[in-house]
This record gives C-alpha cells, structure tokens and sequence, in this order.
C-alpha cells in the first residue's frame, strides 16, 4: 500500500502542467481534461484511499504495482503530448473551453423554456425511476425487468435527450451572466435538472456540476480570483466528504418512490437520510472510497492476473465495435467486452470498466497509446457527423452538442467503449432532432464565419494539414 502511495504521488506531476494552465487562465482542450479528471480516479483516489480500502483490491505485489504505475505514467504522458500537439487558437471542439468562450449568442424562444421546464419535470416520473440506484425505485425497476429491447432503447436514447436538455440552459445562463442578466425560467429548470442528478449516480451529479463550472471558466474567467477558487474548494469538499456519504445512505432508504407524487416522495428520501446520516455515515463514507477505488483495482487487477498468452490483441475491441452495432442491423450480437473482461479479472460480477482496461487486456502495454487513439477515433466520428450535418443543413447547436459529448467522454472515465459508440446511433438521432428543433426557431444562433469548406479541411492538430 505504501508503495502504490508513493508511485501515485509521482503520477501527480503530469496534471500540474494542466492545473499551471487553469492558474493563467488559458484554455483547456479534451486532453487536459482527460488528464485531469484520470488523475482523480487513477491517482487522487489511491493517493487518499486508507487500509480498510486497499484490502478490496487483495493481494498487492511489487511487480504489479510498478507495472501499473508505468502503464498509467505513459497514458498520461501520451494525452500531454496529444494535447500539446493541439493548435491552441482553432476553433473546434475539442478546444473545449476555447470553441464555447467563442460560441455565438444563441436564443432560445419562451415556449422551448418551457420545454425545458417540463424536460427534467416528466424526466422524473419516467427516466429517474428506471436508472436510479436508490432502492425507492426498486419496485418500479423490478416491474419494468422484463422490458423488451426497444422500450429499453427507448430510456436511453432519452437520457440523450435529458442531458442535451441540461446544456441550454447551462449555456444561456453564463451568456446571461456576462452581461449580468438572470432569466428566472432558466433558473427553474436548472433547479428541476438539479433534483434529477441528486437521484441519479454520484457520477452523473459530478458531470452535471462540473461541465457548469467549465462553461462558466470558459465565458467568465475574469471573475475567477482566489475567493471564488477557494469557494469552490469548499464547495468540492462538502460534496465530497458530506454529500456522498449521506448519498449512500438514502441508497439503501426503505422509502418507496410514489410515481404519482414524485416531488413528496423525493422529499421523504431526503427527509430519510437526514434522520439516519448520524448513525452510518461513517461506514457511508467507507463506502464512498471503496467504490471509487474499482476503476484502479480493476486494471491493477488485469495485471495482476494477465500474462503475455491472453493478449487478444484487437479481439476485445471488435467484441465491443460488435456489440455496439444495433440489433435490428446485428440481430446476432455477441455479449460485447464486459463478460471477457469480467473472466481476465477473475471475478463473475460487473467490474468498473473503462477504455484503459480494455486496451491493457487487449493491447498489454501499449494499451496505454492505443486509448489515445480510441478516444481520437470517437471525436473525429463525431465531428465528421456534425461537419456533414452542417454541410447539408447548414449552422446549428450541433457542434456545441458535441463539446458536451467530449467533456462527458473525458469525464466519465468508467465506460466502455461498447457503450461510447452505440451512443453514438442515439448522437446521430439527436443531430436530427436539432436539425428539427432548429427549423422550428426554437433555437437561434448567430451565424459564425467558418464556411462548410473550412470546416471540412480544419485541423486541430499543430502541422497537420
């Protein structure tokens, strides 16, 4: 354990290159935010992670341990070089902070606010109930077991819709900020998407507040001083050490979610685990740090176990590209990568998958490189969808739809990459859905000065043409 302390120590300094970027106020792209936040469950966690918590990973062994260290220095070290590689100044999104500090003033009419009111308002007798973790909705989610592959289809291509519902008002409300104006519909619905991610994961919730502080970094950094640093400091810790625990608590809450009282019935959880935060947050919190460990025991798992033999060498990933693809077009699909997965660790049960475990089952080693490519495989699907909508149908929030997407990809460190790219069929229903949106007037942007050709022949990386 001491020495796994001491080598994540060392794997700290990658991510101060991007935290001095943070400091200056510079721009961020996808990689500095991948770093970032890999830094948080692969080293951070680890790092802080006690006794108590080390005994989920097992057995712990030198060789294995600086092995680990080694697979994760060079993964960090290759998203600096990509990032470094990335032209700072072009106005694309995987500059993420970049692409939305230069992003047009949009309008949206008063009728789609009020859509958006009643997004997270039907999210929560619908969506929420069918996803959530908390044994409230244990009853619902029992009833609805049996559900055929369509009406399960059906949930999470609306949870794309949920989420592009999220980054509207997120936006309008930092434009607005600027020019220190309020609009009290935004507020509301932001409240109303705000009691939807305190029923959902830890994870989601976290997304939710952080991709709020990046658009409001990247739009209103002037503001950003030492108070408003250490405000949000404070902020993380009460989230981190006070929220999560108390979360863990209305998880296992024998309030029962009433469809037809939804607000009430999230008012009795919450009244729950105020009445018995006291009496377990300390096994709660416990809790918290063994959960958060799985992403590293995992890969520390893979090479624990792994010898040269079991590499497949791309056999897993056509295994996950394989079940991505949907089943009215691949009614044969295999089980996808988790079950491999599952047998390399040696466990029968769903582990905290990602794609640098994949790529160390699959790669070995160069695994590690191999994710870089993996995750700029994915953007450049997504932006070559985007640059052919906007092609055919000319300038829409699509590429803004896009850097919600990236952020997402760099945050949500626990997915597979089965998952990444059957979201992306529901990204190219969702482009659609825009496109309609758009069409309507519910949405107006200001038109920007990249013609359909630039956009095409843009390249976002330095020398590359």
């Amino acid at each position: 354990m001491i020495l796994i302390k001491a080598l994540s120590f060392i794997l700290l300094f990658p991510s101060f290159f991007v935290v001095k970027k943070v400091i200056r106020k510079e721009d961020l792209n996808f990689f500095d935010l991948l770093v970032l936040f890999s830094t948080l469950f692969f080293v951070v966690i680890p790092l802080k992670s006690d006794e108590k918590v080390f005994n989920a990973i097992g057995i712990l062994t030198t060789e294995t341990s600086i092995y680990v260290f080694f697979y994760l220095l060079f993964f960090l070290i290759g998203s600096l070089i990509a990032s470094s590689l990335i032209v700072p100044d072009n106005n694309s999104p995987i500059n993420i902070t970049y692409f939305i500090k230069k992003y047009p003033k949009i309008k949206i009419s008063v009728f789609f606010k009020v859509l958006l009111i009643l997004l997270p308002v039907v999210s929560l007798v619908y969506y929420i109930p069918q996803t959530s973790f908390i044994t409230a909705f244990d009853t619902i989610q029992n009833e609805s077991s049996k559900a055929t592959y369509e009406q399960s289809s059906l949930i999470k291509f609306f949870s794309t819709i949920f989420r592009f519902g999220v980054i509207i008002p997120i936006l309008l409300l930092c434009q607005n900020l600027k020019n220190k104006k309020i609009d009290i519909l935004l507020l509301i619905s932001l409240s109303l998407f705000l009691i939807n991610f305190l029923m959902l994961s830890r994870r989601d919730l976290l997304e939710f507040f952080l991709f709020g502080f990046v658009v409001f970094y990247s739009i209103n950094r002037q503001v950003i001083n030492r108070k408003f640093i250490s405000y949000s400091l404070i902020f993380g810790a009460l989230i981190y050490f006070i929220y999560f625990p108390f979360y863990n608590v209305i998880r296992t809450t024998s309030v029962e979610f009433k469809i037809e009282e939804p607000f009430t019935s999230v008012q009795k959880i919450y009244e729950y685990g105020i009445d018995n935060y006291s009496k377990t947050s300390n096994s709660a919190s416990d809790l918290t740090d063994t959960r958060a460990i799985n992403l590293y025991r995992a890969i520390y798992w893979i090479a624990r176990n792994d010898s040269d033999r079991d590499i497949t060498w791309g056999g897993i990933t056509l295994s996950a590209i394989d079940h991505a693809i949907p089943k009215f077009i691949n009614p044969g699909k295999g089980l996808g990568s988790e079950i491999v997965l599952q047998d390399r660790q040696h466990i029968s049960y769903d582990s905290a998958d990602s794609f640098l475990l994949l790529a160390l089952a699959d790669y070995s080693t160069l695994g590690a490189l191999i994710t870089i490519f993996f995750y700029l495989f994915i953007y450049k699907l997504w932006k070559f969808i985007t640059a052919v909508n906007k092609f055919i149908f000319g300038n829409s929030i699509v590429a803004l739809y896009v850097v919600y997407s990236l952020f997402s990809l760099s945050f949500s460190i626990e997915t597979k990459l089965d998952a990444i790219l059957a979201d992306t069929v529901a990204f190219l229903i969702m482009v659609v859905i825009i496109d309609v949106i758009h069409s309507t007037n519910f949405i107006t942007i200001k038109s920007n000065k990249v013609t359909n050709r630039e956009y095409f022949k843009s390249s976002e990386l330095q020398g590359v043409e």
